[in-house]
Formats: C-alpha cells, structure tokens, sequence
C-alpha cells in the first residue's frame, strides 16, 4: 500500500474521524477560542429593502469535517474567509447558524458532524433546520461514504433525498451543494472512472432536477487542491492531511461558494 493509499484507508475506519482534530474536544464544549477574529461586519435582519442596508441572511454550513474546519487554523475551515468574501460586498450579510461553534472568529456556528456519513446527516437534518431556520444552506457531504468503500450511486442518492428533505422543511431556501475535491486519496484524479468523479457526476444531475421543480438549488463544483508529494517552491500544498483542506485549500473553496451565493443573489433567489 502506498503512502497516499495508507492515509486514505486509516481515516477510512475512524468513525469519529479523529485524524489531527485536538480542538474538537474544547469546541463541542460550546467555547470559543480565547483569541477571537473580529465579527463580520451585518445588518439588522429586519432591515427593509427601501433603507437600502443589505438584508442578513442566516446561511447554515452543513456537512462532515471539512464544514467543521478540520485542517484548518483554528478550525476555522472555509466559513472565516468565505465570512470575509461576503463582508466585502455590500448587497447581502450573513449569519452563519447551527448548533456547534468552531472557529477563531465570532460568528463562527456551523452544522458540520465530523465522521458523518450522509445517512447520519439525514438523521439530524429536521431537528437542525428546525433549531436555525437558516435562509440558505452550504453542502459539502459525501465524502466520509466514499472514504469507507461506499457505493458513489447509492451516496448521491441518499445525498439528493437530503436536499428534498431540506426543501420540504423549508421550501423558499437556496441550497448550494459543493462536490468532493477531486484530488483527495482514492479519487483518481480527474480520472472519470474514480469515485469522486462519479459521485459528483451524479450530484450535478440533482441541480437540473431541483431547478425543473422550481427550487433554488446549485451545484458547484470542487477546486482541484493540490497534495502535499505534488507541490513544489512554486505550487504550495493545499491540503493538511491528505484528505482535508488547509488555509489556502479552504479560501478555495470559500471562493466556490461565494461565487454561487453571488449567483444567487443576481437571480433573485434571497428574496430581495
């Protein structure tokens, strides 16, 4: 077995994915790091479109360990510079929500569950939604099935019986489903025939089904990261461990998402 091989499987059997995550323990206690990055700038949620200040949307990152943030400084993940993306721009704010806090910053709630699979996700999604009544979710799931040998076909299946769910709990929500890095172990690649590539595949069929039906919904594919044995004095390593995200993995995938908000937002999709 080959070292990238090696890191892939012995995540694979650890259902609480305890690969370099020592701020789990302190963050499931509900506090915040000590150092705290100054909140992002928001509006008053009850802000009218006629006073032109920007409506804040109350987005929830849902998902596994990389919503979580694992890999990342602080745990912080993609949320502190896709927090920072937003603040930039003047049409929209945020409130990230969820029932966990994780991240050097003070808006830093999220609904990421190390270790969970899609199923496991489906088994806390109503209460969740319930709890936050987020006005837009962030999906990032799917990867911990593939990690432990699961079928792509049957993932994405379970994945889009997520997203139907979380339109029937909430039906004027905008739902944006990021695919699995391609470059993670065991992917192949780009390799069509691998895994990650037909799980993705299949995800970017679910957005042509929602959007038939009326729903806001987007797919938006992963960032290419680049591993650690690929990088060189010029191309940095983009991922912490082979499997997750580092700082400048995660501000890739920030990009992703703010992209697809901002998309969102010209259609119309945030009700403004």
């Amino acid at each position: 077995m080959n070292r990238r091989s090696a890191v892939f499987a012995g995540v694979a059997g650890l259902a609480g994915l305890a690969v370099a995550v020592p701020l789990l323990t302190a963050a499931d206690s509900g506090t915040a790091p000590a150092a705290m990055v100054p909140p992002f700038p928001t509006a008053s949620p009850d802000a009218s479109p006629g006073t032109g200040a920007p409506r804040t949307l109350r987005v929830m990152p849902l998902g596994a360990s990389t919503t979580a943030g694992v890999g990342s400084s602080g745990f912080g993940g993609y949320r502190l510079p896709l927090g920072r993306l937003v603040a930039a721009q003047s049409a929209y704010a945020i409130d990230f929500v969820g029932s966990r806090a994780q991240g050097p910053m003070e808006d830093n709630q999220h609904e990421g569950h190390p270790g969970y699979t899609v199923g496991r996700i489906r088994g806390g999604v109503d209460r969740w939604i319930e709890a936050a009544k987020p006005d837009v979710v962030l999906l990032h799931i799917g990867l911990n099935n593939l990690n432990r040998g699961g079928d792509p076909d049957r993932a994405a299946d379970e994945a889009r019986e997520l997203v139907d769910r979380i339109f029937t709990l909430r039906p004027g929500i905008t739902v944006v489903m990021q695919g699995l890095v391609p470059s993670t172990p065991g992917s192949k690649d780009q390799d069509i025939s691998g895994p990650i590539a037909a799980y993705n595949r299949n995800l970017q069929r679910i957005e042509t089904r929602e959007q038939g039906a009326g729903r806001h919904f987007r797919f938006v594919k992963a960032p290419w990261l680049t591993p650690a044995e690929r990088a060189d004095a010029s191309t940095p390593a983009e991922l912490a461990d082979g499997l997750h995200p580092n700082d400048t993995g995660y501000a890739k995938v920030a990009d992703a998402f703010f992209e697809a908000m901002q998309q969102a937002h010209s259609d119309g999709w945030f009700g403004m």
